[in-house]
């Protein structure tokens, strides 16, 4: 269960230094039928936007160029301890998965990120979503 609960009214934001996977996420996110939906190309520009707005959900991938994701879910806990932090990575091993849990990511999105992911993740954090699969 997420720490605060996640809705369609949610404000996420998805951090990410690959704009193709920021995009491809906002998308697969639309579709499911969240719109409040922003996205983020570094850590720094990410906490400038954690001072500005409450996000439900925050996307944010481990490896990142200067700030890394893993520092950033720690300031994310210690700023902003309702905020669900789910964690997605390309070289995902078990120990960056413990990791990120254990820091108080809420779950792990391993890449390549794809909707039927999105919509699993979704089911575990129960989440409600608009089924792809289902049109």
């Amino acid at each position: 269960m997420a720490k605060d609960q996640i809705d369609f009214n949610t404000e996420i934001l998805i951090v990410d230094d690959d704009e193709q996977i920021r995009s491809f996420i906002r998308i697969i996110l639309i579709k499911l039928g969240f719109s409040r939906v922003e996205t983020s190309s570094s850590c720094n520009d990410a906490i400038d936007r954690l001072r500005l707005k409450k996000y439900g959900l925050v996307i944010l991938d481990i490896n990142m160029p200067g700030v890394d994701g893993m520092s950033l879910l720690r300031h994310i806990r210690d700023k902003y301890s309702a905020t669900n932090v789910v964690m997605c990575s390309g070289g995902s091993t078990a120990q960056n998965v413990k990791e990120a849990i254990a820091t108080g990511a809420v779950s792990f999105l391993a890449k390549p990120v794809l909707a039927k992911n999105i919509m699993n993740l979704f089911d575990k954090l129960d989440v409600p979503y608009k089924n792809l699969l289902s049109h």
